[in-house]
């Protein structure tokens, strides 16, 4: 092989490799490695899944941008309607069968996102004492290490089928 063509095949491993490192089923927060485009913690895309009949759980999920110059970490989560609220990430194991892990935190590198999404980090809403329905806002106190807690809004929708629930 001539140099340029090493040099364009250990470029596409190296991109292979870094596009596989960020696969949400392999972290607990995926980064999205953009920069931020505000000082302090910003989130996007914040929404929970519906109750499913005869269930009292629900799963919430979106992203969170430290636009800081310090790192933090996003270390609960309250919601009035419900008994408990954890942190969570989805969990493969060897025989392919996928499980939930309460996890302590989901880290917010400073200047990076971090997407709670299906099939990694999440957010369990456990005990609901009413229903979640597709259409409405509900809304959630975020609680972090550093920053201040912070009320969002979640729109609740389906998100398709195949998905964790």
């Amino acid at each position: 092989m001539r140099h340029s063509q090493i040099a364009l095949f250990l470029l596409g491993a190296a991109m292979v490799a870094a596009c596989g490192r960020n696969a949400p089923e392999d972290q607990a927060a995926a980064h999205a490695g953009a920069q931020c485009p505000e000082p302090g913690i910003a989130v996007t895309q914040a929404w929970a899944r519906p109750t499913r009949a005869g269930r009292q759980t629900s799963a919430a999920y979106l992203t969170l941008c430290n636009g800081g110059d310090e790192a933090d970490a996003l270390t609960g989560v309250s919601f009035s309607a419900a008994a408990a609220v954890e942190l969570h990430e989805t969990v493969v194991d060897n025989d392919g069968i996928a499980s939930m892990s309460p996890i302590d935190e989901v880290a917010l590198p400073a200047g990076e996102a971090a997407n709670l999404a299906p099939g990694g980090a999440h957010i369990m809403l456990i005990g609901l004492t009413d229903t979640l329905e597709p259409g409405e806002n509900v809304e959630l106190l975020l609680e972090f290490k550093n920053a201040p807690p912070m009320t969002v809004a979640f729109n609740v929708r389906d998100a398709g089928s195949g998905q964790h629930h």
